[in-house]
């Protein structure tokens, strides 16, 4: 996995990354030796401009946020499923674990964007994530199933997509029909 470690305070996080990479995912970090943010003077040097699978903000219990941690913000805008370690703490969560819960959550967001935009219609929504698609299947009453009520529904779907994520490469819509309630 291609991991986004974030230290709030500098080296804080040293263990943690070098098991990760010991573990065979790729860490990126936001700070370089110029400050927090890679990205401010060259913006392709973003990490966030590639596809990250999970961002890790290390921080102890209790600490306050520091601007160190700027790129949890970049991630979290970016869709990023992110979560907090304590660096303090003995031994690793499963990062494929952690990735799968963040992950969760971070689908439940686009669903629920779309779910909103589609709140005049009883739709179900599933969405999947790849590094740079998100797809979202919808499902609708067989009474829509017109060619011109289906491409309405799609045109919405991936509107609320591109609003909740400006920053998703590619959003496929696939609108199926369910039968009508008797």
């Amino acid at each position: 996995m291609r991991l986004l470690l974030i230290e709030s305070t500098p080296g804080n996080a040293r263990e943690i990354g070098s098991h990760l990479v010991t573990e065979g995912h790729e860490v990126v970090h936001c700070a370089d030796e110029h400050g927090p943010c890679r990205g401010s003077t060259h913006h392709m040097e973003c990490p966030a401009e590639q596809h990250l699978d999970l961002a890790i903000v290390a921080r102890e219990p209790d600490a306050v946020r520091t601007l160190a941690e700027m790129g949890s913000v970049c991630a979290t805008r970016h869709r990023v499923p992110l979560m907090e370690l304590d660096p303090t703490q003995e031994g690793l969560p499963s990062v494929a674990v952690a990735q799968a819960i963040a992950l969760r959550a971070t689908l439940a967001g686009y669903a629920t964007a779309i779910r909103h935009e589609l709140a005049h219609l009883p739709a179900l929504v599933e969405v999947r994530r790849t590094p740079d698609l998100i797809h979202a299947t919808v499902q609708v009453p067989e009474s829509l199933n017109t060619p011109q009520a289906l491409s309405a529904v799609a045109d919405r779907a991936r509107k609320a997509v591109r609003e909740y994520d400006p920053y998703v490469k590619v959003i496929d819509v696939s609108v199926v029909c369910y039968p009508d309630p008797a």
